[in-house]
């Protein structure tokens, strides 16, 4: 939980910086470019976590990998971020960001998980009723789960709505039980 509060706390500051500048497409884009690199170089990544490598140092290194392929601004975030040794909170501080980065743009992320792959009309159908629902536009994701012998389950941020029959057997079999 305190992993997401100071996550929280960084990128709200570095929304409300891009929102002011008008640049939060551009600097989610740079900030995703970051924890990428990060995350596919495990040495960079070690180099970052280790708290035995002063600020200095990890500040320099920063600077020759992201200078002149961020912004400044990106940068100068991140030496902020290394100074107040924040850095193994990045994937988060950058999860959070897109958070705030969608609500502004009205959207939110939803994943569907059927036990078959779903054709373009069935998608096109369920983005409506997911347009209803939430009021916002959404951007769907999708995997395939056979597991799930029918239905879908559909996960709209921290909110799960289950309607396969994989559920639906459990729930019966709870019943039963119980009668």
């Amino acid at each position: 939980m305190l992993n997401k509060a100071v996550a929280r706390r960084y990128a709200a500051a570095f929304f409300s910086l891009a929102l002011e500048k008008g640049l939060i497409d551009s600097l989610e884009q740079e900030l995703a470019q970051v924890v990428q690199t990060v995350e596919e170089n495990p040495e960079l990544q070690r180099f970052l976590d280790n708290p035995m490598v002063v600020v200095a140092e990890k500040k320099k290194l920063v600077d020759e990998v992201f200078g002149g392929r961020v912004s400044d601004l990106t940068l100068d975030f991140l030496k902020v971020v290394l100074d107040k040794r924040r850095e193994a909170y990045l994937k988060e501080i950058y999860n959070e960001y897109v958070k705030r980065a969608n609500e502004a743009r009205n959207l939110v992320d939803v994943e569907v998980t059927s036990a078959r792959e779903l054709s373009q009309s069935d998608l096109t159908a369920l983005e409506a009723r997911l347009v209803k629902l939430t009021g916002k536009q959404v951007r769907i994701t999708t995997k395939v789960d056979p597991a799930l012998i029918g239905g879908l389950v559909v996960r709209i941020g921290d909110k799960v709505i289950d309607g396969s029959v994989t559920k639906r057997l459990e729930l019966l079999r709870e019943a039963l039980l119980q009668a």
